[in-house]
């Protein structure tokens, strides 16, 4: 009975030993090695920036009568903002307009000359003058005659000959004046009354300027961003009354070191995206570049031209900027998501302690095996990485599943969704 137990505990360990257990297969995905172009993505924390800022100050001080603008108008160059106080100004634009008539006149009239009437005036003003001195010439050697004998007092001899010098006098100045409409003016008179009427015409243009400075208006095409005053506030000029941002372009500013400063060149088209709009890029080009560090903090800057035509972008924003240099036709790719990271260390030499490196792996299947394969990377995208050693083009790589898998195990391969489009 014994015996006949031990034969059927045997057999079946026997049995047992001879059967082989069944190697496991890891599901996976994979997508061929394909050949593709890519650049060197490099990228920036930026701000963007109105692409013109200008602050309005008022040329003169006057009180504010008027504002035609508020906080996020949109105005046209030359547009009307503000009229200031005006009263005293355009009485002063009246006056120099008198002034310059009235010197008019007398440019005209010298231009024209004396009317005959005038000269007659004036020759009858000769005559009458010419008597009245033939009779104060008389009553003066009167005058003296009487004195010498000693009739009449000093003071009557003095006025005597006070009135004959007076008659003199105006017979010079009647005779000056119909030689001047006789001859017409002299060189010098005319000149100074040219330059009289000169400055007068100076005059007048200074008050309308000064008037035309009552009427604040817009420099640039754009938006206005702040308003500082209020109506019947004091307008000075050391105090702006506006600013005007222009954006429908804007510009974002970035900062780079030294060692990029070989990749950002004038007219290279950049991407930028904004945290308000996380689903959306916006595309802009390097318009300015530094050509000089900032001693401070040692980085070169420059500035990218954005078109912003529906006003998404807003000054102050922070931006991530992406530029893509050193592009490469017919690299090998594979989506970033199929590449994985492990630590090797190294024995060192001597007294030297282990040294640890990163090195970049990723598994291929062949025959429905994978197999793990150490790649030498290069440039990479938002979903792509190029592969410069390590994979030839066509290779099966597997992008998921793979970190169940160790070097040889079996697989079973599923395609991805993006290799079947």
């Amino acid at each position: 009975m014994c015996f006949i137990l031990w034969m059927g505990l045997h057999c079946s360990c026997g049995s047992r030993q001879a059967e082989k257990p069944e190697e496991r297969s890891v599901r996976v995905e994979v997508v061929p090695v394909r050949k593709g172009n890519i650049s060197k993505e490099i990228k920036f924390t930026g701000s963007i920036e109105a692409y013109a800022e200008v602050q309005v100050y008022p040329k003169i001080t006057a009180k504010i009568e008027v504002l035609r603008v508020d906080m996020g108008d949109r105005v046209q160059k030359d547009d009307l903002l503000a009229l200031l106080e005006s009263d005293e100004l355009r009485a002063q634009v009246k006056q120099a307009e008198a002034a310059l008539h009235n010197l008019q006149a007398r440019w005209r009239q010298i231009e024209v000359g004396a009317r005959p009437e005038e000269i007659a005036q004036a020759e009858d003003l000769v005559v009458k003058s010419k008597a009245k001195l033939r009779d104060a010439e008389s009553h003066y050697e009167r005058m003296k005659g009487l004195f010498s004998r000693g009739v009449i007092a000093k003071r009557d001899l003095e006025s005597a000959e006070l009135a004959y010098h007076v008659a003199q006098a105006d017979l010079n100045s009647a005779q000056k004046q119909l030689k001047m409409l006789v001859e017409g003016a002299t060189k010098e008179e005319r000149d100074a009354l040219l330059a009289q009427l000169r400055q007068a015409e100076a005059a007048l243009e200074v008050s309308k300027i000064r008037l035309s400075y009552t009427r604040i208006t817009s420099p640039m095409t754009g938006i206005v961003s702040q308003r500082f005053f209020d109506v019947g506030h004091l307008a000075v000029p050391t105090q702006p009354l506006f600013t005007i941002v222009r954006m429908d372009f804007v510009k974002a500013k970035i900062f780079y070191p030294e060692h990029q400063a070989r990749f950002i060149v004038p007219k290279m088209e950049a991407i930028l995206k904004v945290a308000a709009y996380p689903d959306r890029v916006f595309h802009g080009v390097v318009e300015k570049i530094s050509p000089t560090l900032d001693p401070s903090t040692r980085l070169f800057s420059a500035e990218i031209k954005v078109a912003n035509q529906q006003y998404l972008l807003r000054p102050s924003m922070f931006t991530e900027v992406s530029v893509f240099v050193e592009p490469r036709r017919d690299a090998l790719l594979v989506p970033k998501e199929a590449v994985f990271l492990e630590e090797e260390y190294q024995e060192g030499e001597g007294s030297h302690p282990r040294e640890a490196r990163q090195n970049h792996y990723l598994f291929i299947v062949k025959e429905g095996k994978a197999y793990k394969r150490r790649v030498v990377l290069g440039h990479d995208s938002d979903l792509l990485v190029e592969i410069r050693e390590g994979l030839e083009f066509g290779d099966q790589v597997i992008t998921r599943g793979f970190h169940l898998l160790k070097d040889g195990d079996r697989v079973l391969v599923t395609h991805s969704k993006e290799e079947k489009r």
